[in-house]
């Protein structure tokens, strides 16, 4: 069977026709206006090709359109230049000049290594004759851009459907790189949809490259090269840290071709003000958080690595880095390579948006493989403060671009190297913070003495960072000793038990420790008094031993508290804590896992351990009570306040608990209809979502939930705790709470009228008893 040419009046016909013949094809070729579609039906071809050739597609083409329309989905049809073009514009997509005139010019490629280009290196050299191209604007649903130049031109698609492709650059140019081997990749096929094609080896000769001169001198390239035996040469396999850039190049171009995200559209928006402020990247490393620290720490968000798989899939970016930042992180490092880490750019968004609430942020890191100035710009615009440039992936020209970039967008970049010729490389193009990795990315082995080796080569002017493979204070004091003035740290920290505790070894302010799990002591029941209106009685009911602290934000309830008072209360109470359990009890935060597929049982048993784990190191955690309020105004008090839970005690949807930043205690009223089963059911529901549930007396008439001294029945209750732990509450004081405690064994009891002297007034002596007889049992 022949391969059917069609000739749209251009020299370089022959040179397609030259290589196909080599390649083993047997060509029949015809000028676009000299054959018809009868005649190319009757030559029942096996594959078409057209032509490159001068003009638009829409009048210059002749035939090559019909021949196209005809043959899809029957034979493999490939286009070059105007024959590329004449199968965008058939499918819908519009051809216009392209902004530049390129004729007999080079650019280096970018492609998706799949179709034709597979087994084609990246940045291979192309050969351009064209002043029109696809616009990616209107780039028709039923084809997918192939390969791209550094700005953006079109220059190769493919029908999702039927084996059609097209590029727009020359492959038959003899200074087009691996353009034979194009070729052949297309002359293989057999079939007209990508579901049925076969791939058949046997139909071409052993492929003759040329290789021109400049590619083979450039050691970033993986080459085959003939043997002297006449045999090929094995390739040498792609390092992890060639395959992650090669994907990171086929990303960026992805990325620059959607419309309205192009490289001059980032451009743009920067230039119209658009990137939220930066801060002094090196300044924070210099300053840390604490002036008695000798390090600062650049605390990572790593969902998973090529090295160790999955971390924590389900790690949430923004809470992970508030942590972090309140656990004293000079730094947020957050990775957004999808592929192999599971980042994204939504992951450094989102970060930014959490951290900018604090009063003295970290500064933030996109931790990616940079590969093009888009990415930098990318960077900028989603609140980075600092990007990551790899030496060992980057040439000299590159790096000195993008570290002038990112110097002109504010951004003082975080220069990464592995070896000594690496460092020196740095040095000289002037990076100002360097980051020596103990991970070698080719091989992702770690060696602890990377840091160590190469700190003589900085001078004082430099910060020199340790990166990778840190897990104790004791790897710190040796990178410390070494020089460095700043660490980096992923995945220990993604995997701490106590994230705040080990933030704080890692930085010496704690003994280091090398079990970091923790148990739960409190084995008694735990106790809420509700209802405080004053500093008074909250710091005697604290000193009484209470395990929570409730404030109430329902205007139409008595013990109702202004935002300003609750302040008062929660300063006055963070001073209790500091005192008995030191500073680090401020920055402690009770979060919540990631809820999954957990059991019912699981799922509050884990979040009960959980808040028990937090009293033991910041008590009593203080409950802000609200009834059928907005998820904007529950947020708002619980950041302006501070608190530690949100209660709810109204009508308001489960779903709320997921946007509110804190533990959340869902109030469900038992009335006297009520049965074990409808009260399993309603908790159920707010299975992982809520974090407890509260098991109040539903009061008929009463537009004031909670606090009217009536009790349910305990029954009930009782069956319940065989399902999960819950908090109890409605009627108790101290004639009734040992009994309620035998009868329900609840995880906590919550009670409020029932130690007053008044509505809001509490009276200690009945909130002591209270609580020595709850915890008596």
């Amino acid at each position: 069977m022949t391969t059917l040419l069609i000739d749209n009046y251009d020299s370089f016909t022959y040179n397609i026709y030259q290589y196909l013949c080599e390649l083993g094809a047997k060509v029949d070729v015809y000028r676009n206006d000299k054959i018809t579609l009868e005649e190319c039906i009757r030559l029942n071809p096996r594959n078409v090709v057209i032509s490159p050739g001068p003009g638009h597609p829409d009048n210059s083409s002749g035939i090559s359109k019909e021949v196209i329309k005809y043959f899809e989905g029957k034979v493999p049809i490939f286009g070059v230049c105007l024959g590329e073009q004449c199968m965008y514009s058939l499918y819908g997509g519009t051809v216009t000049y392209t902004g530049e005139i390129v004729h007999g010019k080079t650019s280096p490629l970018t492609h998706d290594g799949k179709g034709v280009f597979s087994g084609i290196p990246q940045g291979v050299e192309v050969t351009r004759y064209h002043s029109l191209s696809g616009d990616p604007d209107t780039l028709p649903d039923c084809l997918e851009i192939t390969s791209w130049t550094d700005s953006r031109k079109v220059m190769g698609i493919r029908h999702r459907k039927y084996v059609i492709e097209g590029v727009q650059f020359h492959p038959e140019s003899i200074a087009s790189e691996y353009g034979k081997t194009l070729l052949a990749n297309f002359l293989k096929w057999e079939g007209g949809t990508w579901d049925t094609l076969k791939i058949r080896e046997d139909l071409i000769n052993p492929i003759s490259e040329h290789i021109p001169r400049s590619l083979r001198s450039n050691t970033s390239y993986q080459i085959s090269l003939p043997s002297t035996s006449g045999k090929k040469t094995e390739e040498k396999p792609k390092s992890i840290l060639d395959k992650i850039a090669e994907q990171r190049r086929i990303d960026v171009a992805k990325a620059k071709a959607i419309p309205g995200r192009s490289l001059y559209h980032l451009e743009k928006c920067i230039a119209l003000g658009l990137a939220p402020p930066t801060i002094n990247f090196a300044e924070k490393l210099r300053r840390g958080t604490n002036p008695n620290d000798d390090v600062a720490l650049m605390a990572e968000v790593k969902r998973a690595s090529p090295s160790k798989g999955n971390i924590d899939i389900t790690a949430h970016s923004a809470a992970q880095a508030l942590v972090y930042a309140k656990g004293g992180a000079s730094v947020i490092s957050v990775l957004t390579e999808p592929t192999w880490f599971k980042g994204n750019l939504n992951d450094l968004r989102d970060v930014r948006q959490v951290l900018d609430k604090l009063p003295d942020r970290p500064a933030i890191l996109r931790k990616d493989f940079v590969v093009d100035k888009y990415q930098i710009l990318e960077a900028r615009l989603n609140g980075a403060d600092t990007v990551l440039l790899i030496v060992a992936i980057l040439t000299d020209e590159q790096l000195k671009e993008y570290i002038a970039l990112a110097r002109t967008l504010s951004m003082e970049p975080l220069v990464e190297v592995n070896k000594a010729s690496e460092m020196e490389r740095a040095i000289k193009l002037g990076a100002k913070v360097i980051g020596v990795n103990n991970r070698n990315l080719h091989t992702f082995n770690v060696d602890p003495n990377t840091t160590t080796n190469l700190a003589n080569m900085v001078n004082d002017d430099i910060i020199l960072a340790a990166l990778s493979g840190i897990n104790s204070r004791e790897d710190v004091d040796k990178y410390v000793n070494a020089g460095a003035r700043a660490i980096l740290v992923g995945e220990a920290l993604m995997r701490a038990d106590n994230t705040d505790h080990f933030i704080k070894e890692l930085l010496g302010r704690v003994p280091s420790s090398k079990n970091m799990k923790t148990t739960l002591k409190c084995n008694n029941t735990l106790v809420k008094i509700c209802g405080i209106t004053n500093v008074e009685d909250a710091i005697a009911i604290a000193e009484a031993g209470a395990d929570f602290i409730g404030l109430v934000f329902f205007k139409k309830s008595p013990r109702n508290i202004t935002p300003e008072k609750a302040k008062e209360i929660v300063n006055a109470l963070n001073e209790y804590r500091k005192e008995k359990y030191g500073e680090s009890s401020l920055t402690i935060q009770c979060q919540m896992p990631y809820p999954g597929d957990a059991s019912l049982s699981s799922w509050f048993n884990t979040t009960s351990k959980i808040i028990g784990l937090t009293l033991e190191k910041r008590k009593p955690l203080v409950v802000g009570l609200f009834v059928n309020e907005t998820f904007e105004y529950i947020n708002k008090i619980v950041n302006e306040v501070g608190l530690d839970i949100v209660q709810l005690h109204g009508q308001e949807p489960l779903e709320l608990a997921r946007m509110i930043p804190v533990p959340v205690l869902k109030a469900l009223s038992i009335g006297p209809e009520d049965t074990e089963n409808d009260v399993i059911e309603n908790i159920r529901k707010g299975n992982g979502l809520n974090s407890m549930f509260i098991l109040d007396t539903k009061v008929d008439r009463s537009d004031i939930p909670g606090g009217n001294g009536v009790t349910f029945d305990w029954e009930i209750a009782k069956e319940v705790n065989k399902t999960v732990p819950f908090m109890v509450a409605g009627g108790l004081d101290s004639s009734n709470v040992k009994k309620a405690i035998e009868i329900m064994h609840p995880w906590a009891v919550d009670v409020s009228s029932g130690v007053e002297k008044s509505k809001g007034v509490k009276d200690i002596e009945k909130v002591k008893q209270f609580i020595k007889d709850a915890k008596s049992v």
